[in-house]
C-alpha cells in the first residue's frame, strides 16, 4: 500500500483489480515506435503497461476502470479517494466497530461526489459516523471503489499521446541512441510525454 497524511489520519491505498484494457493499442505502439511486424509485440506490450503506469503515477489518477481500496484511521467529514479522477462508483465502506467486528456502513451515512477531482465521500447531513474500535489504529475505515474512465475513448487524447511518446522513449535505445540536436530522440520523446501530461489537471495528495 502507498501511504500519505491527509486531515487527521494516516491514509493508505492500494490497487485491488487492474484495468482489463490499456489506453493505447499494440498497433498504435507499433506505429509510434516505427516497428514493422510482430516480432517485438511482447516487448511493446510491456512498454505500454509501463507507460500507462508512469502516466497514472504522474497524474495521480487511474486511467481505465480499476478497483482501489483506501484505508483510513478515522472517518473524516470529507474523504477524497486517491487515484479516483474520475470516480465511477463506491463499492462499499467498511469499518471496525467498538467490538472489533468488521461492518459494512449503510450508504445512507454518506454521499458520493463523482464530479470532484478526485472523487470523494462526504458525510450525509444530520448523521454521525459510527464509533470505531479503540485499540486498532490502522485500517479502521476501508473504502473500496471503482476509478478511471469507463471507456478508452473517454480518456483525454493528451494523456494517450503522452503514453505513445513514452513508449517511444522506452523503445529508443534498442538500436542505439538517435540524436535530435544535442538531445537523444528518446529523451525528447520522454520530455514530450511529460509535457502532454502536464496539460492535464491532476490532484496530488497532501503528504507530510
Amino acid at each position: 500500500m502507498r501511504d500519505f497524511v491527509y486531515g487527521r489520519s494516516l491514509h493508505a491505498y492500494a490497487l485491488v483489480t487492474g484495468p482489463a484494457q490499456e489506453p493505447i493499442t499494440l498497433d498504435e505502439a507499433r506505429r509510434q515506435a516505427r516497428i514493422v511486424g510482430e516480432d517485438s509485440d511482447t516487448l511493446l506490450r510491456s512498454y505500454i503497461v509501463t507507460a500507462r503506469q508512469e502516466a497514472e503515477t504522474t497524474l495521480r489518477r487511474a486511467l481505465f476502470t480499476q478497483t482501489w481500496r483506501h484505508d483510513l484511521e478515522e472517518f473524516e467529514e470529507v474523504m477524497p479517494l486517491p487515484m479516483a479522477a474520475p470516480l465511477q462508483s463506491v463499492t462499499h465502506v467498511k469499518y471496525y466497530d467498538t467490538d472489533g467486528v468488521l461492518q459494512t456502513l449503510s450508504a445512507s451515512y454518506y454521499e458520493v461526489d463523482t464530479l470532484a477531482t478526485p472523487g470523494r465521500i462526504v458525510r450525509a447531513p444530520d448523521v454521525s459516523w459510527p464509533a470505531l474500535q479503540a485499540d486498532r489504529r490502522t485500517g479502521r475505515v476501508q473504502i473500496t471503489y471503482v476509478a478511471g474512465w469507463a471507456t478508452v475513448a473517454s480518456i483525454p487524447e493528451k494523456i494517450k499521446q503522452g503514453i505513445r511518446m513514452y513508449v517511444t522513449y522506452l523503445d529508443s535505445d534498442r538500436d542505439g541512441a538517435e540524436m535530435f540536436g544535442n538531445v537523444s530522440v528518446g529523451e525528447k520523446a520522454r520530455e514530450s510525454a511529460y509535457a502532454c501530461w502536464s496539460d492535464v489537471v491532476h490532484w496530488v495528495p497532501a503528504c507530510e
